[in-house]
Order: structure tokens, then sequence, then C-alpha cells
């Protein structure tokens, strides 16, 4: 026999289990990596990954930043 659910889960109750943990892998990626310094901004960033604040990697931009007021658009 195979176990089934005896209620339905609402769209709103999983993806707030699913959000939450999304947030704590976050949290243990920090633990277990090594944070280093940006080269071109001084922020704080995983090693060998993008720059989450400027898009730099090595030197050169790789990604393109929109900040969160429509104002400012860091280009490539």
């Amino acid at each position: 026999m195979t176990i089934w659910p005896k209620k339905k889960i609402s769209q709103a109750k999983g993806r707030s289990r699913h959000s939450t943990r999304e947030g704590l892998n976050i949290k243990r990626l920090e633990k277990t990596y090594q944070i280093g310094k940006c080269s071109n901004c001084g922020s704080q960033k995983l090693t060998h990954r993008v720059c989450p604040v400027c898009g730099y990697y090595k030197g050169k931009q790789i990604i393109t930043i929109k900040s969160k007021s429509k104002e400012k658009v860091v280009n490539a």
C-alpha cells in the first residue's frame, strides 16, 4: 500500500517552507566556504564567484547589475 497525504498542502505553505530552506542554504554556504574581498569594489563575496554588488570577476565585468532604484544601471 502507498501512503497518501491526509490533506492538501496550500501553495503558500509549501512555498514558505521552500523559501526558508533556501535561506538556510545560503547561511550554510557562508559558513562552509571562504569569504574574500572583491578586488573592484571591496565588498565581501564568496571566493571564485562573481561579485553580487558590482558584477566583476578577476578584474573583468561579467554581469550587469541593476540597482533597486531605477535611475542607476551599471553597464557592462
